[in-house]
């Protein structure tokens, strides 16, 4: 048998803070934003991708991201249209002017963790393999579970690399509380995708 010595297994080990928040909520949205561009910052990452219903959350992302000096991609992903039984995108004229001023671009796609699953659960009841994957992320958070959704979606739409760590930011409704560095995947290669570090979530 192959003992590990006491020297390579401190070389092996690495120290990283993880940020507990007593509750959810939007409340905790400026110090998840502020934790995730740091953590970008750190780990020298090229993108940040931010969960959104109205585009208030990644305005402010870009806000956080010029007060810490972060040069990367702020990425928006929201809900795809007509996921709320009308064809309006919720993100109001005005804030899709103000991210395409702040060379933020919006994916809007069919949810990863749900698709066309969830209309056939909702007519004929069951579940399905993606709504058990995503119930399984929201036993540690639904912002946990958003954020690894949106990454499948960014990937899919062609906004990031498959190949490249990322920070995805999520929420449960409103604001965010939940960051994660992952390795995004395709939903045809779901079982590629790493996370590799959780930043922050609500406890």
């Amino acid at each position: 048998m192959n003992f590990i010595n006491k020297k390579e297994m401190i070389n092996r080990l690495h120290e990283k803070t993880i940020y507990y928040f007593s509750q959810p909520g939007k409340e905790n949205t400026q110090k998840t934003l502020e934790l995730a561009v740091e953590r970008a910052l750190l780990l020298q990452l090229e993108a940040i991708l931010v969960a959104t219903k109205s585009g208030e959350t990644p305005l402010r992302l870009a806000e956080v991201a010029q007060a810490f000096r972060f040069a990367g991609r702020i990425i928006a992903v929201t809900y795809h249209q007509g996921f709320f039984d009308n064809e309006t995108l919720l993100i109001s004229k005005e804030n899709q002017k103000l991210l395409a001023e702040k060379n933020i671009p919006i994916v809007m796609s069919s949810h990863a963790l749900s698709g066309v699953s969830r209309s056939f659960r909702e007519k004929f009841g069951g579940i399905s393999i993606p709504e058990i994957i995503a119930e399984s992320f929201r036993r540690i958070s639904q912002g946990f579970k958003v954020a690894v959704e949106i990454s499948i979606m960014a990937a899919d739409a062609g906004m990031i690399s498959s190949k490249q760590d990322v920070v995805a930011v999520g929420g449960q409704s409103r604001g965010a509380d939940t960051a994660l560095v992952l390795r995004p995947a395709h939903q045809n290669s779901f079982l590629d995708l790493k996370i590799k570090e959780v930043i922050c979530f609500p406890s």
